[in-house]
């Protein structure tokens, strides 16, 4: 078979049937949708969708379409997946109307990609059971070498990894899960889960109001134009939310990534560093200084008026998505900067050779070569978006599913409803089927390169004139742009920026003591102790991840039982894809539970361990940011672990060495770089960890965590706190500055998020 004419290029005759069924099917679902009663056309609409899968599959079945189209196309394996997402999310919230019509033209894609996906994996399960029945290996010779790898050490490796990660991040939600099937009264084991789909408080696909943007005459004669987004519910909210930010997100990283991976330009290294100064996390006071410059009194509404004649002002869901974009672009940026760098130069000289230029070179052969490191970051940009908390709260976007099962931690009670809990298990079906989908996605298509490394340097030139114009144009000034929110909190901390606008615009003055407000958090008690919990908790939390990191690390390097080191890898790095609002639902039902059984052995301990005012939450805290941040350590100490040979360990075994003693005294020396620099990046992310420390934190303010207190004093914004909230910030900058610094000066490490 020719790949090359597998491409996205050009729509095939195939391509066009399977389409058009897809087109005449939503026609007649909207003709339906027209005519008949919402009832009637909602099961005629399922049946269409039914008879489309149907068409699909069987194309493929009967050879009337082939898989492979799908599977070597960038654009329609990319299409599959969406589709895919967008058939489960239209079925679980049962939508109707025209994103249902619109679930029904996918149909026929979705039927094709399905059956031709597991036709493809039978028929590998087939050659693969030819080819083990020709050579079977000896069972007793596996056996042996088995037993042989788990020593004692191997063991301990293994079960401490397995019992830390089962016990306090896989108990956890499978307790959230049980919780959520809690009937309430008069309702059935699924009452929870039917409120939370099928309910116009979670689900409204219908608004009463339809306007994302309003005019509002002002008393001095202005006109202040309002942009709030559409509320459809926390579900929909959330799902529109998270898909616009990853949209807009990886546009943008891709575009700075490739600026940077391919041209060298005067102020290259400048652009380089700015671009990753948006990641540097200051917790809701960088959201607080977007909402300052895209307030009504704002630069932004200032330029606005003077152009259009409107004063603006966004709010809402649209402040979230701003908020968002600017914060989470460096983490798709980063992947798919290493991801350019590492495409094969020859791979896109022989595509020239063949006629490939400019764009067309860039859509067929450079972006599906990177694509995983781009789809790693976007999946990632995705799952951050669901679970963020401080955009939420500081544009009071109440309607989102961070944002409710926040606020179920706040009732009067003291209970959190099995309701939540049910929110919690689709917040987490929705984050871990999109990330299970983009994995596959990545996995089933082919990125080697015959050749890579082969060459010193990547394809770097220097652009031209109209190049140059728009770097310094458009990039430049997207990247300063994306960088005011750091700029905004380092000035309102020195008191240069003041937090309250005038009716003139932003109140910019050189104070008499810049560093009042730094002083006096670093000097106050009450405010010290927060930072002193918080770096008390990330040292510990850091100490036992790097721990952990080193079971499991070495035994996913070492470990022959393949099954088992993949199990134990995937427990490891699975907090990525699992939003913390979940873990800290778990955390409650498991200490509360906790509580209550050891209550009978030690009476006085059920005050200290069960969520409430007298809850020593510093135990949740510690487990919570190693169990959390766990992945940014044990890839960094993984990969130290592949720079050392196997040999070198079997030949100090040889010699007499016992295997702990292998692992702390030959193979830690020479991996500690790699060791330290997961501490420092794991260190500065449980330091800036926000959906533990908020929940819990207000349970027992005196064991709380900084960011507890920078969300209690940025939501009022009035008097001193968005100014001491913003010297937190400065602080947290600046420690995160230095550690970037160390990691990738010192230690020579690339500072990046870790791929899916």
């Amino acid at each position: 078979m020719n790949i090359t004419r597998l491409w996205v290029g050009s729509l095939r005759r195939e391509d066009l049937t399977l389409f058009g069924t897809g087109t005449a099917l939503l026609l007649a679902s909207l003709l339906i949708n027209a005519l008949q009663p919402l009832e009637i056309s909602k099961v005629v609409s399922y049946a269409l969708m039914l008879l489309g899968f149907t068409v699909g599959s069987v194309m493929v079945v009967k050879g009337l379409y082939r898989y492979d189209y799908i599977r070597y196309s960038f654009t329609l394996s990319f299409l599959s997946v969406i589709t895919l997402l967008y058939l489960f999310l239209t079925l679980l919230i049962e939508a109707y109307g025209v994103p249902q019509a619109f679930a029904v033209f996918l149909t026929p894609l979705a039927g094709a990609s399905i059956v031709g996906y597991l036709h493809g994996k039978l028929r590998e399960k087939g050659g693969m059971l030819k080819v083990g029945s020709l050579r079977k290996p000896d069972l007793r010779r596996r056996l042996r070498a088995t037993l042989y790898q788990l020593d004692t050490t191997m063991w301990f490796f293994l079960l401490f990894g397995f019992l830390y990660l089962t016990v306090f991040m896989v108990l956890p939600i499978l307790l959230v899960l049980t919780y959520s099937f809690t009937p309430p009264a008069g309702g059935g084991w699924w009452s929870n889960f039917y409120n939370v789909l099928r309910t116009v408080s979670y689900v409204n696909l219908n608004p009463i109001v339809k306007e994302w943007w309003s005019v509002v005459n002002l008393p001095n004669g202005q006109r202040l134009l309002v942009v709030r987004g559409v509320d459809y519910g926390p579900i929909i909210n959330s799902l529109i939310v998270a898909s616009v930010v990853t949209v807009f997100a990886t546009a943008l990283g891709i575009v700075v990534a490739f600026v940077l991976a391919r041209y060298k330009f005067p102020g290259h290294t400048l652009l380089r560093v700015l671009a990753l100064m948006p990641l540097f996390n200051t917790p809701f006071i960088n959201s607080f200084v977007v909402k300052l410059i895209w307030g009504q009194d704002g630069p932004i509404s200032s330029l606005i008026e003077l152009i259009f004649g409107y004063k603006l002002r966004l709010e809402g869901y649209v402040g979230v998505i701003l908020t968002q974009i600017i914060t989470f672009f460096p983490i798709v940026y980063l992947n798919a900067y290493n991801s350019f760098l590492n495409v094969d130069p020859s791979t896109e000289e022989q595509a020239e050779n063949l006629g490939a230029k400019g764009f067309k070179l860039f859509r067929s052969v450079t972006l599906p070569l990177a694509l995983p490191g781009i789809a790693a970051g976007a999946i990632l940009v995705f799952v951050f978006s669901l679970e963020d908390l401080g955009a939420p709260i500081v544009f009071n976007a109440q309607n989102l599913m961070s944002y409710r099962i926040f606020r179920g931690f706040q009732t009067a009670t003291g209970l959190i409803s099995p309701e939540i809990a049910a929110l919690g298990v689709i917040l987490l079906m929705i984050t871990l089927v999109s990330f299970l989908a983009i994995r596959n996605y990545v996995s089933m298509r082919s990125y080697a390169m015959i050749s890579r490394g082969g060459r010193l340097s990547p394809r770097v030139r220097c652009p031209g004139p109209l190049g140059l114009l728009a770097i310094y144009l458009a990039v430049f000034p997207v990247i300063l742009f994306a960088i005011l929110p750091q700029l905004g909190v380092i000035l309102i901390s020195l008191d240069v920026l003041k937090p309250y606008p005038t009716a003139t615009g932003l109140d910019i003055r050189i104070p008499e003591n810049p560093f009042m407000y730094l002083t006096k958090v670093l000097s106050d008690s009450t405010i010290y102790s927060y930072l002193l919990n918080t770096f008390t908790y990330a040292g510990i939390s850091v100490l036992i991840a790097v721990f952990l990191a080193t079971a499991v690390g070495y035994s996913v390097s070492r470990l022959k039982i393949k099954w088992l080191a993949n199990v134990l890898d995937s427990l490891a790095t699975s907090p990525l894809a699992i939003p913390g609002l979940v873990i800290a639902l778990g955390y409650y039902y498991f200490f509360y539970i906790l509580a209550n059984a050891l209550s009978y052995v030690f009476p006085g301990i059920y005050a200290d361990l069960s969520p409430g005012p007298t809850f020593k939450t510093w135990v949740v805290f510690i487990i919570a940011f190693s169990v959390r941040r766990l992945p940014y350590v044990v890839r960094s100490v993984f990969a130290g672990f592949q720079q050392v040979h196997e040999n070198l360990e079997e030949a100090a075994m040889n010699l007499g060495a016992t295997r702990i003693k292998v692992v702390f005294g030959v193979i830690f020396p020479l991996i500690v770089g790699y060791i330290l620099s997961g501490a420092l990046l794991g260190f500065i992310y449980m330091a800036t960890e926000v959906t533990t420390s908020v929940t819990f934190g207000g349970m027992n303010s005196a064991y709380a965590p900084m960011t507890y207190y920078m969300a209690q004093n940025i939501v009022g914004a009035a008097g001193q706190g968005p100014m001491l909230v913003a010297a937190m910030g400065t602080i947290l900058i600046m420690i995160q500055l230095v550690v970037v610094i160390i990691v990738v000066y010192v230690f020579k490490q690339r500072y990046a998020f870790i791929g899916v």
